[in-house]
């Protein structure tokens, strides 16, 4: 028998719209990974958790209960921001491709620090609650995370659930020297790679 699926990634199978009728359609997610993983929907037990990207999908995201098959997670607005425009896409995804201010020494400005502590390390605790909620329904689920927006929340869960089945999958097609972030960034138990996935 196959153990039910939690994938866990910043961005969903589906997203959702108003049609000029207004109303609600279901759209295929954007991006590789939505794509690629879409296929697990038909065939296993399987919740995803992503981020509501649209207006549509925050209304989803409010109607959303553990056990769905997608649940949305309808982030603060400025939390996102800095998650996602400042931390994860120009900063990490830039350092994991080798490419973040190498020449002159990586620049950590007042709005990057911030953008990690009120965005980046706030949108990872709401993914971390959302798994936990869906581990208390199905304890028995393996949890497979996706990708470098996520990096904290294994470890999160971890320390919750200490007994998950956990998997972080990073879809970078080489090993990343994260040594270029800051300390602070690396040594809070965060970039550390210590989720024990098993």
């Amino acid at each position: 028998m196959t153990r039910p699926l939690i994938v866990v990634s910043n961005r969903g199978p589906v997203t959702y719209e108003r049609d000029d009728a207004g109303v609600r359609v279901e759209r295929r997610g954007g991006g590789g990974l939505a794509t690629a993983l879409r296929g697990l929907r038909e065939r296993y037990e399987l919740t995803w958790i992503a981020s509501a990207t649209t207006d549509e999908d925050r209304a989803v995201a409010a109607e959303c209960k553990p056990g769905d098959d997608v649940v949305l997670l309808a982030h603060d607005p400025a939390a996102y921001e800095g998650y996602y425009n400042v931390v994860a896409n120009p900063l990490l995804w830039f350092a994991h491709h080798s490419l973040w201010g190498l020449a002159t020494g990586p620049d950590v400005d007042r709005r990057t620090h911030t953008a990690w502590h009120d965005g980046y390390v706030r949108v990872n605790e709401s993914f971390a609650a959302a798994v936990v909620a869906e581990l208390d329904n199905n304890p028995g689920a393996v949890v497979f995370f996706h990708d470098y927006h996520l990096y904290l929340v294994p470890r999160l869960v971890r320390d919750r659930k200490p007994d998950a089945l956990l998997a972080h999958f990073i879809h970078v097609p080489w090993p990343a020297d994260l040594s270029v972030l800051p300390r602070w960034m690396r040594g809070e138990r965060v970039l550390r790679q210590e989720s024990r996935c098993r």
